[in-house]
């Protein structure tokens, strides 16, 4: 007997699954990031049990594009190497279990992107598909509102934030919310127009879809004064980009070639002079001798580390997610902050995947672009081309947002871009609206017991690293401490619960004069920064286990080695 998987379900689990992503702090803890995967994989099984009419040409193969960089990063997996010359010629990986957690990431990103033209597989689906996104945003801007005007600097007013973070609704940083509130402002955008030429209906003094326009209007001036005050740059930068970007893709719309050339000429050059001005604004400053905000200053000296590493692994990379592992090697010593990200998703990309990964994006960005350019042009409902145009600009702002944030390495913010992209390439689809849908072709038993079987081990994959998480990092005094994080790499090799082994080891070596536990301290330690080699913190337990053990000359070289890679963390304030 085959399941029957009704298609309201997939629908509402489409739903779920994009919500989730942003209001579970983005999905940046282990915990919610494999909930977020499971998920996923969930949609996708459950789309392949339904069966279905193939989904539109680019939109049926697009998902080959992130399945891709998961293979390549499994490649880069197969061949570990130090982050530090000699490196191997080919993929590789200076961080392996930082690549391993990025390929399973990638997987589950390919399952998005097939699945979700198979869901948004008619109009009325893509319109609740927007007006939901747009919701979404409107829900995070009050959020964040109401945490703002409250004051404590709580998330969801139970979760303290470190001090250097500054919180916005469920997110740990404000521009990490920006990100979303842009992609649902131009989903609004999209609705507002799409229903500008419905018919009147006179219920009153206002009709009720004026009532339903103001709405919609109001709630997009919301989602930009939120998002100016979430005090984001690069989020204010995107916009311009995006919106002459916008105009560039909808030259074809004008009925003379002229016209057309026209329109794309003064797009360019919009697109030119933001570029422009965006750095003269900088590079005036810092001549001027002016204070530059940290922030700012920061990337500079990021963007230009990136330049060094690129030279040094130009073709493949070091790594799917590797940069926080490799760029202390490369870090300016004048920029004293810890750096997980470049903020700039394409340089992270290029770092980690090369030359080669970063061509294979520019490319899925073309053909993405193209497919969806197309079906704005040839729809021929009104109503489905405001919305195909709203979903356009929100990929486009995401895309520029992306040149000075990570906003794709927050997995509940690229799951919504990814969710957008798919709405995109199933536009062809119900562009039309007086297209018939295709009915349902359930897959054969052996096929759904095969699938069922990779979403059960895929599953466990991503289960088990949040399990192990969960298990390393439980409150208690050294002993108990050691006995988590010997459990919890004992469930995932972690190099991270390396570390805080030596730790616990050395607290309760140090305490108790036992050597012994010293030395075990010591060889933990030592396994962690093969692994790790700029991690000041095994670095600094491993010197001072050698220091203890009475081999002081020893102990200096990773006291020295500490000191070059010891940064704290960007606080936001000028200097």
């Amino acid at each position: 007997m085959r399941p029957r998987v009704p298609s309201k379900f997939l629908e509402g689990l489409l739903y779920a699954l994009t919500a989730f992503g942003p209001l579970a702090f983005g999905c940046v803890e282990p915990w919610s990031c494999a909930v977020l995967e499971v998920l996923v994989l969930l949609l996708a099984l459950g789309c392949f049990l339904r069966g279905g009419g193939e989904a539109p040409k680019s939109g049926g193969r697009f998902w080959l594009f992130p399945a891709a960089f998961a293979a390549f990063g499994l490649l880069q997996r197969l061949n570990p190497a130090a982050p530090d010359f000699p490196r191997p010629w080919g993929p590789f990986s200076s961080a392996p279990h930082e690549t391993e957690a990025a390929v399973l990431l990638w997987t589950t990103y390919a399952a998005l992107l097939w699945s979700v033209p198979r869901i948004l597989s008619g109009h009325e689906a893509a319109r609740r598909y927007v007006r939901f996104l747009f919701g979404l945003g409107l829900f995070v801007a009050f959020l964040g509102l109401a945490q703002a005007a409250t004051g404590g600097g709580k998330l969801y007013w139970l979760r303290l934030v470190s001090p250097d973070a500054s919180p916005f609704g469920p997110y740990y940083n404000r521009d990490h919310a920006a990100n979303l509130l842009l992609m649902s402002m131009c989903a609004g955008v999209g609705l507002f127009f799409s229903r500008a030429k419905r018919a009147r209906q006179a219920d009153g003094p206002l009709p009720a879809r004026v009532r339903s326009q103001a709405l919609v209007a109001a709630g997009v001036v919301l989602l930009f004064a939120v998002t100016a005050f979430c005090r984001s740059r690069g989020a204010i930068l995107a916009m311009p980009l995006a919106g002459a970007a916008m105009v560039l893709l909808g030259a074809g719309f004008a009925p003379s070639a002229g016209e057309r050339r026209g329109r794309a000429a003064a797009a360019l050059g919009a697109l030119a002079l933001v570029v422009f001005f965006a750095f003269r604004h900088v590079s005036a400053g810092v001549d001027a001798g002016a204070l530059v905000e940290k922030s700012v200053m920061g990337r500079l000296y990021i963007y230009a580390d990136g330049a060094r590493w690129l030279r040094d692994a130009p073709v493949f990379g070091t790594g799917l997610g590797s940069f926080g592992t490799v760029y202390p090697s490369y870090q300016d010593q004048d920029l004293r902050a810890v750096v997980e990200h470049a903020h700039g998703d394409w340089l992270e990309l290029a770092l980690e995947t090369g030359l080669f990964g970063l061509a294979a994006a520019l490319a899925a960005l073309l053909a993405a672009g193209w497919s969806a350019t197309r079906a704005w042009h040839r729809a021929r409902s009104s109503e489905m081309r405001a919305l195909i145009a709203g979903a356009l600009a929100a990929a486009v702002v995401f895309s520029a947002h992306s040149l000075t944030e990570f906003g794709f390495q927050i997995p509940g913010n690229a799951v919504v871009f990814l969710g957008v992209v798919g709405f995109l390439l199933s536009a062809p689809a119900w562009a039309d609206k007086a297209a018939p849908s295709a009915a349902p072709r359930p897959p054969s038993a052996d096929s759904a017991v095969l699938a069922v079987a990779c979403f059960l081990l895929l599953a466990l994959s991503a289960v088990r690293p949040a399990a192990a998480s969960r298990l390393a990092y439980r409150a208690g005094d050294p002993a108990a401490r050691a006995e988590a994080f010997a459990a919890g790499l004992s469930k995932d090799d972690d190099p991270r619960f390396l570390s805080g082994l030596a730790g616990a080891f050395y607290s309760l070596g140090a305490s108790r004069g036992d050597s012994a536990l010293l030395r075990a301290s010591l060889g933990y330690a030592l396994a962690a920064a093969e692994r790790r080699p700029f991690d000041a913190g095994v670095l600094r337990t491993a010197g001072s286990g050698l220091r203890r053990l009475g081999r002081a000359e020893d102990a200096f070289d990773f006291f020295e080695r500490t000191r070059r890679v010891s940064f704290s963390r960007i606080q936001p304030v000028k200097q």
